[in-house]
Order: structure tokens, then sequence, then C-alpha cells
């Protein structure tokens, strides 16, 4: 069988979809695009790993004299790195010897130590240039007071250990799995943009290229060759898997880095959600895609556009902002709200938050609303798309007769 006849025997759409791939792939401006996306993600996850990695060293100046209760700026400073160390920090504490506070001060001005540590009356004071590393303060804070109730428990003859019995808190997570607060946050915030960046960069082609097709009558001569509701099909059909296999990258890019990081335990979590997302994302892209095919076929040029898109624009902005600011019970029933469900499912997922079977029945509701809306839509086009004479409005598309 030759080249031609292979051709011949697939379903219009089928050609149809094929054409839409091999155009976007051959863009140079989707490729580059497609590019930058995808190293900036790799580039921010690259800066997180080496962040992580990276060991933050602070030397600070200290005098020999001793402060309240005989604690030294030395030993504090020790203990102040054990502290930080504990908590999983990965630093070093240098000290810096000074021979009188005015020097240890000099010490920080001129760069040869990045803080001063000074005792004061009633404690400590610890000095720097321009800013106080807010971390350093607070591990060095912690340790004074340590070192300082010691010493005084100490030299009044009272045992601390015996005295502090009993008021160890220890944390436990009912499901170790959760993330926290900002974490979840930021993968959904993630979630908003892959859908919103996709549906503008994969649907809005759609709607110009109908308009032009429309402008230049080669729409006739297509629909005296396959019928309309194939054209339109395979229009969305090639552009929702050039949309997903984009998605479906990202998603990859995203999880080797994650798993790079110090949230790499959190990968199962985010795999899931993230594979649930993918899911949710071709029901809700089929909507988006006819609405914006909709939108080129009521238009009679390309500067209509602008105004016949406004629908199908509001709808993603709305998921975007519904899926970053709904929280709670508000957020639950959005998850089960066809298109909004794209990104306020996984969401919910992320946080532990969705019981097994809700993710099930909002994917259920998600199909049935997005076939109902692809119905509607292909009516819409099939109808709209050979009308010329002017821009239609939404209420006179829905009056036109087949």
């Amino acid at each position: 069988m030759n080249a031609a006849a292979a051709t011949s025997s697939r379903p219009a759409w089928q050609i149809v979809a094929l054409r839409e791939i091999a155009v976007k792939v051959r863009d140079k401006n989707f490729l580059i695009s497609m590019a930058v996306i995808l190293l900036i993600t790799a580039a921010s996850f690259g800066f997180s790993i080496w962040m992580t990695a990276k060991t933050q060293t602070t030397s600070v100046a200290v005098v020999s004299e001793q402060g309240t209760a005989g604690v030294t700026g030395k030993s504090l400073v020790g203990a102040a790195e054990k502290t930080a160390k504990d908590g999983g920090s990965k630093v070093e504490y240098a000290t810096v010897d000074a021979s009188s506070a005015a020097d240890a001060r000099e010490a920080v001005k001129s760069g040869r130590a990045d803080l001063a540590l000074l005792p004061v009356e009633g404690g400590w004071k610890l000095v720097g240039d321009t800013d106080v590393d807010s971390s350093v303060q607070r591990h060095v804070t912690n340790a004074a007071a340590q070192q300082t109730l010691t010493a005084n428990a100490k030299a009044q003859g009272i045992d601390l250990a015996k005295l502090s019995s009993g008021a160890a808190v220890t944390p436990e997570k009912l499901n170790p799995d959760s993330m926290d607060g900002g974490m979840a946050k930021g993968i959904t915030l993630a979630f908003v943009m892959v859908f919103y960046l996709a549906a503008f960069i994969f649907g809005m082609p759609i709607a110009q290229s109908v308009v032009e097709e429309k402008q230049s009558r080669i729409v006739e001569i297509l629909a005296s060759a396959i019928p309309l509701k194939q054209l339109l099909a395979g229009k969305v059909i090639g552009n929702a898997v050039l949309a997903m296999l984009q998605v479906v990258l990202f998603v990859s890019v995203a999880l080797i880095g994650l798993s790079q990081t110090q949230w790499g335990t959190f990968i199962g979590t985010v795999a899931s959600a993230s594979g649930w997302f993918i899911v949710f994302f071709v029901a809700g892209f089929f909507v988006v895609a006819c609405m914006f095919a909709v939108a080129g076929a009521i238009s009679s040029r390309s500067e209509d556009i602008q105004t016949t898109s406004q629908p199908v624009t509001m709808l993603v902005v709305a998921v975007m902002m519904l899926g970053l600011m709904l929280t709670g019970t508000a957020l639950k029933i959005a998850s089960f709200v066809p298109v909004v469900s794209t990104v306020a499912m996984p969401s919910r997922i992320v946080t532990g938050d969705a019981a097994w079977w809700e993710p099930i029945v909002a994917l259920v509701l998600a199909a049935v609303a997005a076939v109902a809306i692809t119905r509607i839509a292909t009516r819409l086009y099939t109808r709209s798309v050979m009308q010329t004479g002017g821009r239609l409005s939404y209420k006179e598309a829905f009056k036109l007769q087949a």
C-alpha cells in the first residue's frame, strides 16, 4: 500500500489531527517557548538542589568577656551551630576573636566577620552591618536562653533536668504523607499555571485557525471534502495530544527535580496528584478547545477573536483564581465542578484531603460535562463557520438552523 492510499484510508479527523501536530512541531516559536518553559523548570529545581546542598558559613566576632551567668560568646556560637544542625540546617558558625567590643564592630564593618556577638547588660547583642540573619539570630537566642538557664540553675543548686522532666513535646503525624501548606500551595500553583498556559498556547491557535479558514473561504473547500464535525474533531484532538504531551513532559521534569530536593519524601503523593491532574486536564482542555473553536467560528475576521473569545478567557481565568483562592469546604465543592476540578481535585489529593473515591466521581462528572459541552460547541461551530457577512453573537449562533 503506497503513502497516498494509506492516507486516504484514514478517517478525516485523523488526517486533520496529524496535520495540526505536524504544523505545530515545525513551528519554531512553539518549540522555543516549550524549551524555555522546560529550562526554567529544570533551572528552578537545580537552584533549589544547589541551595539545599550548600553549607551556609557565618563568621561571628566574639570577645573574651563573659556575659550573664558566666556564659562566653564562643560557647554560645558553638551551641547555636549545634542547635541549627540538629534542626537539619547545613551551617557552619566560625568565631573571630576580637580584643574589644569596638574591635568586634570594626570586624563586621570591614568584612572580617559577618556578625558580632557582644555581652550587654541583661543579655547579648548580635550586631550586623546592614542586616542580621534571622536564622542565626534565632539559633543564638535559643542557645543563649538554654545556656543561661542551665548556668543560673546550677548556681542556685537546682537540678534543671529534674525540674524540666515531663515537659518534652514530641510531634506525631496521623497522616505521615501529608505536607505543609506552603508546599501544597506551591504545587497547586504549578498545576494552575500549566493549565492556564496550555489553554492559551494550544487553545487560542484553534480560534485563529478557524477564523483564517473562514475568512479565506478555505473552509468551504474543506466542507465539500470532509464533514465539518470531523474537521473540528481533528483540530481539537491534534492540539489536545500536543497539549497533553507537553504537560506530561513538564510533570516528568518537575517530578525528577522534586525527587532530588529535600521534599523528595513526598514524591509519591505529588506523582499521584500529577497523574490525576493529567487525566483531569484532558477533560478540561477539550471543553476549552471546543469553546475556542466556536469563538473562531462566530468571528468574521481575526480582529474579532479578542471579543468572541472572552467567555472562554473568563473561564480559564476563573479556574486559575478559584484553584488558588479556595480552601476548606469551598475547595471541596469546587473539586467536583467540571473544568474547575482540573486543578481543585489534584490540589486536594496533594494535601491528602480527598478520599480514594472522590477523584473518580469528579472525573466522571468532568467527562460527562466535557461530552455535553463538546456537543453544544460542535453544533455552534458547524452552524456558524459557514456564515459570512459579519461577526455573530452567541445568541445568534444558537438560533442558526443546521
